[in-house]
């Protein structure tokens, strides 16, 4: 496992005092700064921002009634006043994509070599580009369902048949079923091919992107595929498009071409995606260590009824990354791990007690940068799967704790499965099972 709102005029003055409280202010998102410390405020209270700065030798990062974070040099953390309302962490380069022994590996199509993090082999089938997005398209009926499937095939991607097969994907999109529709995806990664034809119509409005690497407003996925983590977020977002083809994808970037990233960009996204109508948050992403800048943000985000998905890591050890080891017991958040073809917990999963759901996450084939298609292994794509599946559940009227349990209490137990019985209580309630998770809400 690689994201930044009348009888009287003094009645309204007041309404609107109430509503600008409730939201959260990602000041003038920069480019990161790259400072050597993170420090949260809880209950900033009524200073303003310049006072803020001015107390705690820093700057204003991101702001919610909550909380406010503050980037701050080695010095200003020195200087930041003794309390238990103040947390100064470690800011630059603390959050990654998921990575570990496994690390996230890659495949794709196209001319050249393409490096893969991990120990597997390269493997390059064709020469040249591949576009499938053409003869491939969704065709989004006028009822609103989603035509993806034929004779049993996943159309759009023919190679991720048995992947949907296995979570039920095809059931769920039939005819007249779930689609996603009338929510919004925040994808908090390493940015997303914006041209790619994959992606035509299914993002939200470029007023709500944001680019937290290069401050701007242009969250593209960066780099040539197969040179560092190039593509990750772009695989991230078309394995939600996939399943929830009719959602809307927000693409905000915090993680660099290297699929590293700071503490208050992270942060930042995961306020800002809240603040711009984001329904559902992937992080694809994680950290050695709890962070309180980003407990802090998913805290906001899960108070104005916003789920969070987070992958477990690649490690293929017990114990998940944060922010995934924090989410059991949170009903808006989910922590995922990975099967295989046959439910197998992947070598590279990490697991635990933590561990709410498992999803596949190997050899899963998206959308690539330069109009390529590209084939990832790792729980950064069993995420996705889980957050698709999270935009479906809202899109049918349940609420994000709601569509959140009915994926976790409907999984099909793989504790039997061969190669799991090792793992007993440590993979969560199974294996993700869309149709059953819909039925459950009475689609």
């Amino acid at each position: 496992m690689p994201a930044k709102s009348h009888l009287l005029l003094t009645a309204s003055v007041l309404s609107l005092t109430a509503l600008l409280a409730s939201c959260g202010r990602t000041a003038a998102p920069a480019a990161s700064t790259a400072a050597d410390s993170v420090l949260t405020v809880l209950q900033p209270g009524n200073a303003t921002d310049a006072q803020l700065e001015a107390q705690y030798h820093g700057h204003l990062i991101t702001r919610t009634p909550t909380f406010a974070v503050l980037t701050v040099s080695t010095d200003g953390a020195r200087l930041a006043p003794l309390s238990t309302k103040v947390k100064v962490e470690k800011n630059h380069k603390v959050y990654r994509v998921n990575r570990g022994k496994g690390q996230s590996s890659q495949t794709a199509s196209g001319s050249g070599s393409v490096n893969v993090w991990g120990n597997g082999s390269v493997n390059v089938w064709g020469n040249g580009s591949v576009n499938v997005w053409g003869s491939g398209s969704v065709n989004v009926w006028g009822n609103g369902s989603v035509n993806v499937w034929g004779n049993g095939r996943y159309e759009t991607i023919p190679q991720n048949t048995n992947v949907w097969r296995q979570v039920s994907l095809d059931d769920v999109q039939a005819p007249e079923r779930v689609g996603g529709t009338n929510t919004t995806v925040a994808i908090i990664d390493t940015g997303v091919d914006l041209d790619h034809p994959a992606f035509a119509g299914s993002f939200t409005n470029s007023s709500t992107w944001h680019d937290f690497v290069d401050g701007d407003s242009s969250p593209q996925d960066e780099g040539d595929l197969g040179s560092g983590l190039t593509g990750h977020g772009t695989e991230a977002a078309g394995i939600v498009a996939q399943v929830a083809p009719l959602a809307r994808l927000m693409p905000l970037r915090v993680l660099g071409v290297d699929g590293t990233g700071d503490v208050a960009s992270v942060a930042a996204a995961i306020v800002w995606a809240t603040d711009h109508g984001a329904n559902v948050i992937n992080l694809s992403l994680g950290s050695d260590e709890p962070v309180t800048a980003v407990s802090q943000a998913i805290a906001y985000a899960n108070s104005h009824g916003v789920a969070v998905v987070g992958a477990a890591g690649n490690a293929g050890t017990e114990g998940l990354d944060y922010p995934a080891a924090e989410f059991a017991g949170q009903p808006m958040n989910i922590s995922v791990g990975s099967v295989s073809s046959a439910d197998a917990k992947s070598a590279f999963s990490q697991y635990g007690a933590a561990l709410e759901l498992l999803a596949p996450g190997e050899s899963v084939y998206g959308p690539a940068p330069q109009q390529r298609l590209a084939s990832w292994s790792g729980t950064s794509m069993s995420a996705p799967v889980v957050a698709g599946g999270v935009a479906l559940g809202m899109s049918v009227g349940a609420t994000a704790s709601q569509a959140a349990a009915a994926l976790i209490t409907t999984a099909d137990n793989v504790n039997s499965v061969a190669g799991n019985s090792a793992y007993a209580g440590k993979l969560g309630s199974g294996r993700l099972n869309l149709s059953a998770a819909m039925t459950s809400l009475g689609h």
